[in-house]
Protein backbone atom coordinates (compact mmCIF):
# COMPACT_ATOMS: atom_id res chain seq x y z
CA UNK A 1 0.00 0.00 0.00
CA UNK A 2 1.55 3.50 -1.01
CA UNK A 3 1.37 6.54 1.28
CA UNK A 4 -0.07 9.69 0.53
CA UNK A 5 1.97 12.43 1.94
CA UNK A 6 0.12 15.23 0.88
CA UNK A 7 -2.80 14.32 2.96
CA UNK A 8 -3.14 15.00 6.81
CA UNK A 9 -2.34 12.13 9.16
CA UNK A 10 -2.46 11.24 13.30
CA UNK A 11 0.44 9.04 13.17
CA UNK A 12 2.62 9.38 14.00
CA UNK A 13 1.89 13.11 14.81
CA UNK A 14 -1.12 15.08 14.34
CA UNK A 15 -1.03 16.97 11.44
CA UNK A 16 -3.39 19.37 9.30
CA UNK A 17 -1.85 19.92 5.47
CA UNK A 18 -3.79 22.71 4.29
CA UNK A 19 -2.14 24.98 7.70
CA UNK A 20 1.20 23.18 6.79
CA UNK A 21 0.73 24.91 3.13
CA UNK A 22 -0.79 28.52 4.53
CA UNK A 23 2.80 28.16 6.13
CA UNK A 24 4.64 27.35 3.55
CA UNK A 25 3.57 30.39 1.78
CA UNK A 26 3.61 32.68 4.22
CA UNK A 27 7.62 31.60 4.54
CA UNK A 28 7.70 32.20 0.61
CA UNK A 29 6.21 35.45 0.50
CA UNK A 30 8.44 36.56 3.46
CA UNK A 31 11.62 35.32 1.60
CA UNK A 32 10.43 37.17 -1.51
CA UNK A 33 9.68 40.55 1.25
CA UNK A 34 12.97 39.97 2.25
CA UNK A 35 15.11 39.54 -1.02
CA UNK A 36 12.95 43.00 -2.64
CA UNK A 37 13.93 44.89 0.53
CA UNK A 38 17.77 43.81 0.23
CA UNK A 39 17.66 44.92 -3.44
CA UNK A 40 15.50 48.09 -3.17
CA UNK A 41 18.44 48.55 -0.40
CA UNK A 42 20.98 48.17 -2.43
CA UNK A 43 19.32 50.40 -5.07
CA UNK A 44 19.61 53.48 -2.38
CA UNK A 45 15.95 53.34 -1.06
CA UNK A 46 17.34 53.43 2.45
CA UNK A 47 20.61 56.09 1.61
CA UNK A 48 22.93 56.73 -0.90
CA UNK A 49 22.05 54.58 -4.62
CA UNK A 50 19.93 55.44 -7.88
CA UNK A 51 16.65 55.79 -5.57
CA UNK A 52 17.82 58.23 -3.72
CA UNK A 53 19.44 60.61 -5.90
CA UNK A 54 16.58 63.29 -6.90
CA UNK A 55 16.92 66.80 -8.12
CA UNK A 56 14.75 69.97 -7.73
CA UNK A 57 14.29 73.04 -9.96
CA UNK A 58 12.74 76.85 -9.33
CA UNK A 59 9.67 77.16 -11.63
CA UNK A 60 12.01 79.59 -13.63
CA UNK A 61 14.72 77.36 -14.01
CA UNK A 62 17.30 80.07 -12.04
CA UNK A 63 17.87 77.18 -9.46
CA UNK A 64 18.76 73.71 -9.49
CA UNK A 65 19.20 71.65 -6.56
CA UNK A 66 20.82 67.64 -6.79
CA UNK A 67 20.12 66.47 -3.71
CA UNK A 68 19.79 63.04 -1.92
CA UNK A 69 15.78 61.90 -1.51
CA UNK A 70 16.91 59.34 1.69
CA UNK A 71 19.52 59.44 4.54
CA UNK A 72 20.16 58.38 8.06
CA UNK A 73 20.86 60.26 10.99
CA UNK A 74 24.44 61.22 11.52
CA UNK A 75 25.15 59.91 7.82
CA UNK A 76 26.84 62.23 5.23
CA UNK A 77 24.60 63.85 2.53
CA UNK A 78 25.38 65.94 -0.69
CA UNK A 79 23.88 68.64 -2.60
CA UNK A 80 24.75 70.44 -5.01
CA UNK A 81 23.47 73.79 -5.67
CA UNK A 82 23.56 75.56 -9.42
CA UNK A 83 22.44 78.77 -9.98
CA UNK A 84 21.60 79.54 -13.77
CA UNK A 85 21.15 83.19 -13.79
CA UNK A 86 23.33 86.64 -14.80
CA UNK A 87 25.02 87.53 -11.76
CA UNK A 88 26.86 90.29 -10.65
CA UNK A 89 30.35 90.37 -8.32
CA UNK A 90 28.01 88.65 -5.74
CA UNK A 91 24.91 86.42 -5.48
CA UNK A 92 22.58 85.32 -2.80
CA UNK A 93 21.46 81.63 -2.28
CA UNK A 94 18.88 81.01 0.72
CA UNK A 95 18.00 77.90 2.32
CA UNK A 96 15.50 77.46 3.46
CA UNK A 97 12.16 75.90 4.67
CA UNK A 98 13.18 75.33 8.08
CA UNK A 99 15.46 72.46 6.98
CA UNK A 100 18.55 73.95 9.12
CA UNK A 101 16.37 72.94 11.95
CA UNK A 102 17.28 69.21 10.80
CA UNK A 103 20.25 69.72 8.93
CA UNK A 104 23.92 70.84 9.74
CA UNK A 105 25.97 71.65 7.50
CA UNK A 106 29.74 69.82 7.37
CA UNK A 107 31.26 71.17 4.35
CA UNK A 108 30.48 74.25 2.44
CA UNK A 109 32.79 75.09 -1.24
CA UNK A 110 33.48 77.54 -2.37
CA UNK A 111 33.14 79.35 0.96
CA UNK A 112 30.82 82.00 0.97
CA UNK A 113 31.66 85.27 1.57
CA UNK A 114 29.02 85.74 4.31
CA UNK A 115 26.38 83.78 5.80
CA UNK A 116 23.58 85.52 7.45
CA UNK A 117 20.48 83.33 9.60
CA UNK A 118 17.15 84.72 8.72
CA UNK A 119 14.72 82.83 11.29
CA UNK A 120 15.63 79.36 10.51
CA UNK A 121 16.72 80.10 6.97
CA UNK A 122 20.29 80.68 6.20
CA UNK A 123 21.28 83.47 3.50
CA UNK A 124 25.16 82.75 1.91
CA UNK A 125 26.66 85.20 -0.11
CA UNK A 126 28.87 84.44 -2.76
CA UNK A 127 31.15 85.96 -5.30
CA UNK A 128 30.47 84.90 -8.59
CA UNK A 129 34.46 84.11 -9.41
CA UNK A 130 34.65 81.66 -6.60
CA UNK A 131 31.41 79.37 -8.04
CA UNK A 132 32.73 78.78 -11.58
CA UNK A 133 30.78 79.22 -14.60
CA UNK A 134 27.75 77.45 -13.65
CA UNK A 135 27.79 79.44 -10.03
CA UNK A 136 28.15 75.61 -8.39
CA UNK A 137 27.87 75.40 -5.00
CA UNK A 138 28.90 72.19 -2.60
CA UNK A 139 27.35 71.36 0.93
CA UNK A 140 28.06 68.58 2.66
CA UNK A 141 25.30 67.80 5.64
CA UNK A 142 24.45 65.54 8.48
CA UNK A 143 20.99 64.98 9.40
CA UNK A 144 20.27 65.12 13.13
CA UNK A 145 16.65 63.69 13.70
CA UNK A 146 14.70 61.24 11.91
CA UNK A 147 11.72 61.99 9.74
CA UNK A 148 10.57 64.46 6.94
CA UNK A 149 12.34 67.63 5.83
CA UNK A 150 10.72 70.12 3.40
CA UNK A 151 14.29 72.05 2.02
CA UNK A 152 13.64 74.91 -0.06
CA UNK A 153 16.81 76.75 -2.21
CA UNK A 154 16.19 80.01 -3.16
CA UNK A 155 17.73 83.10 -4.72
CA UNK A 156 16.86 86.65 -4.33
CA UNK A 157 13.49 87.63 -5.90
CA UNK A 158 13.75 84.30 -8.00
CA UNK A 159 11.40 81.38 -6.44
CA UNK A 160 12.83 78.58 -4.95
CA UNK A 161 13.12 75.09 -5.61
CA UNK A 162 11.22 72.98 -2.91
CA UNK A 163 11.76 69.03 -2.19
CA UNK A 164 11.58 66.42 0.46
CA UNK A 165 13.79 64.71 2.19
CA UNK A 166 13.22 61.52 4.27
CA UNK A 167 15.59 60.55 7.17
CA UNK A 168 15.24 57.19 8.69
CA UNK A 169 16.86 56.56 11.93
Amino acid sequence: MKKDHTGSRDYPIKEDMRWIRREWRIQRIGEYVLIALVILGACGLFSKGVLSNGSARSPDGTIQVEYERFGRVESNMDMRIRYNAPVTDRFNVTIGGGALDNLQIQTLQPQPLEAVTIGSDLRLTFSSRDTGLDHAIWIGLQPRNPGRIAVSVSSGDHPPARFTQWIYP
